[in-house]
């Protein structure tokens, strides 16, 4: 993880406002630190601050740093799991307040940074040392240990988070060639991505980001997923709408007691966030099916039902038929064989 961002298609947090609740401060609901001992630091290199220098978050005067956590987009669900976004241009920050702390993490990367230079900050000798990237596009591989980075300016910039999974078949990577490494984008990726890596770096805002990784990431993991259509499926819209109403849930509790988030997203939604969540588990048990159709297999329910997160069989089997009016034997045959269930074969 080389930058503090992230995309999808539509922002549904902002990360301004978190950890206000679990301050107890007087000084307002900004967190201030007090000054650290510098002489317990040994010295800098390279002008930046000690990687464990603490600075109080951007102040609410001003323009603040805008950071933002999307969903993937419909039609890349599975590829990539998150994308986050942070645009501090135009704002005021101190040299402390541009670290950024990254934990250690299996999960891998796509960054980008704009009129900004980022490196990681690390420790030797008794003292530290900025190593910049060298370049605005930058892999990170799965990291065993905590990271910092730095910049000296200020920037836009986000990162593309996926698993080492999809690493190979997306992106045709390696997971352990860049297991905690930092590698240039342009170096690492095939050339079929070169058109990518060109607009993401020359993107200014989410929605230019989000629209290039539609198009480019999308049409290369419809390629790999055997689809030939841009449109996304019923599963893929709802598992999208589900993650981003889950974090707007997140959002809405951080300022009412669980109780009233319930309410309010019952309110905005129609159904409980469990409903919906619900619903959601309950379409995977239509594609488990489908596959195994197409694939020759038996359908053992049993094992259908623990594969997608149900208690047992006797729950799937209510949840099917609360969802299509059938059990789900009855449906899957009437999915193969019903004319009447062709809104079913069209698009799940």
């Amino acid at each position: 993880m080389a930058g503090s961002f992230l995309l999808a298609s539509q922002p549904v947090l902002n990360w301004n406002d978190i950890g206000r609740r679990a301050v107890a401060s007087t000084t307002g609901p900004c967190l201030y630190f007090p000054p650290m001992d510098e002489s317990a630091l040994s010295p800098s290199r390279n002008d930046c601050p000690h990687p464990l220098v603490r600075a109080p978050r951007a102040a609410i005067v001003g323009r603040r740093p805008t950071a933002r956590l999307y969903p993937a987009p419909p039609g890349l669900q599975g590829a990539i799991a998150v994308i986050l976004s942070r645009d501090a241009r135009e704002c005021q920050l101190s040299d402390e307040q541009r670290l950024t702390h990254f934990p250690a993490s299996p999960v891998m990367s796509l960054s980008w940074f704009s009129s900004q230079s980022v490196g990681t900050v690390e420790t030797e000798g008794g003292g530290w040392r900025w190593r910049p990237f060298g370049t605005s596009l930058v892999i990170t591989g799965s990291r065993s240990t905590p990271t910092v980075t730095w910049s000296p300016t200020n920037g836009y910039g986000g990162m593309i988070c996926f698993t080492p999974d999809v690493a190979r078949t997306l992106f045709e990577l390696d997971p352990a060639a860049v297991h905690d490494r930092f590698v240039p984008a342009r170096d690492a990726l095939g050339a079929h991505w070169r058109s990518f890596l060109d607009a993401l770096e020359s993107a200014t805002d989410d929605t230019a980001v989000l629209a290039e990784i539609a198009e480019h990431v999308g049409a290369r993991w419809r390629t790999i997923e055997g689809r030939t259509s841009a449109q996304p499926t019923l599963r893929e819209l709802g598992r999208h709408w589900v993650q981003r109403l889950a974090l707007q849930s997140r959002d809405w509790q951080r300022g009412l007691s669980a109780r009233q988030a319930e309410r309010r997203i019952k309110a905005f939604s129609g159904r409980s966030l469990r409903d919906w969540q619900s619903l959601v588990r309950t379409d995977g048990v239509f594609f488990a099916a489908r596959d195994r159709f197409e694939a020759g297999l038996r359908l053992d329910w049993a094992e259908i039902a623990q594969d997608e997160g149900f208690a047992d069989q006797a729950h799937l089997s209510r949840a099917v038929r609360r969802i299509t009016g059938f059990p789900p034997s009855e449906f899957a045959q009437r999915f193969v064989e019903d004319e009447s269930f062709w809104v079913y074969r069209l698009w799940v």
